[in-house]
């Protein structure tokens, strides 16, 4: 089996006292603990989360922690059992937890004292805000909810349940729940631009603030246009005499309905640009709008319609 340097697990050094592991450790434990993480991340989270209940569970015992500093890798194949004591077996996760505080009230202090001594700030969190390309246009209010760590209710946040850890949670006084906000968006937002909620975040625990939230906005695909970076891509469909002879179109904007001149000769795919009818920028400007050209013909045709593409033809030939 390989050698697991627990100090080094618990970001500790070899002198650490017994609080320094327990503050060590609970910080630890809160942080990955699998339920305050997406799904994705659960498995890792709770491999991470085992080992630190590992490191923790040894470190903590005195005996355990004077044999693993003397014999190395081979502390526990070298153990010998107590006169008078059995080893104590350990179920899961919820031993350890009990293990921290379990006796808080033979030593005189409340949970309160427990919390007070090592309080823990909110962090911050950060989810994902889809929007369509009007929402971020136009911004606004808008009301929204996402998974995100929430206080337990089971406990309050405080992490325990009289004088034992709260089995709903853990003990880390958080669990995973849906969380509802309200968003006031800037116009013009574009993707990637994180959006920042004061104390919309991880809940403090002993008296600490919370975190913030950061929304990193994500577009949507849109069904008309292109996105890349501030500007936007759409097409402008024209039957073939306007390409042919000039004229104008309308083209479908952010703004609204844009009327468009078609230069003689222009050939489909050609970008005809729209300055200033695309997305927000940084200084305030907007970017641009091209409209790509797509020739059509009409779905139908009359006698005289057909007899002048037949007069093209032969000119054409």
């Amino acid at each position: 089996m390989a050698f697991n340097d627990y100090y080094a697990i618990l970001g500790i050094n070899k002198a650490a006292s017994a609080e320094e592991i327990k503050r060590a450790y609970r910080l630890l434990a809160r942080r990955h603990h699998p339920d305050l993480h997406p799904e994705q991340g659960k498995v890792a989270a709770g491999e991470k989360f085992k080992e630190i209940n590992e490191a923790y569970q040894v470190l903590s015992d005195a005996e355990k922690r004077k044999k693993y500093d003397q014999l190395g890798p081979g502390w526990e194949s070298a153990q010998e059992a107590r006169p008078g004591r059995e080893p104590r077996e350990t179920a899961g996760f919820s031993d350890f937890f009990e293990e921290l505080f379990g006796d808080a009230g033979r030593h005189g202090f409340s949970v309160q004292d427990v919390d007070a001594a090592d309080p823990d700030e909110g962090r911050d969190v950060e989810a994902e805000l889809p929007l369509s390309l009007e929402d971020a246009f136009h911004g606004g209010e808008k009301k929204m909810s996402l998974s995100a760590p929430v206080l337990c209710a089971a406990c309050g946040g405080l992490g325990r349940k009289g004088r034992g850890f709260c089995s709903q949670c853990g003990g880390v006084g958080e669990s995973r729940g849906q969380k509802h906000v309200t968003v006031n968006l800037p116009k013009h937002v574009r993707d990637g631009v994180k959006l920042r909620l004061r104390g919309q975040g991880s809940p403090g625990r002993g008296g600490k603030a919370p975190g913030d939230l950061y929304l990193r906005v994500k577009l949507l695909p849109h069904p008309a246009y292109k996105v890349s970076g501030s500007d936007l891509e759409t097409t402008v469909t024209v039957m073939p005499w306007v390409v042919a002879l000039g004229g104008e179109a309308t083209v479908a904007s952010l703004d609204g309905p844009v009327r468009i001149r078609i230069p003689a000769g222009t050939h489909t795919g050609r970008p005809l640009r729209l300055a200033g009818k695309g997305l927000g920028k940084d200084d305030g400007s907007r970017g641009d709008l091209y409209a790509v050209v797509r020739v059509d013909i009409p779905e139908k045709m009359t006698e005289k319609m057909e007899s002048l593409y037949r007069e093209m033809k032969e000119a054409g030939a």
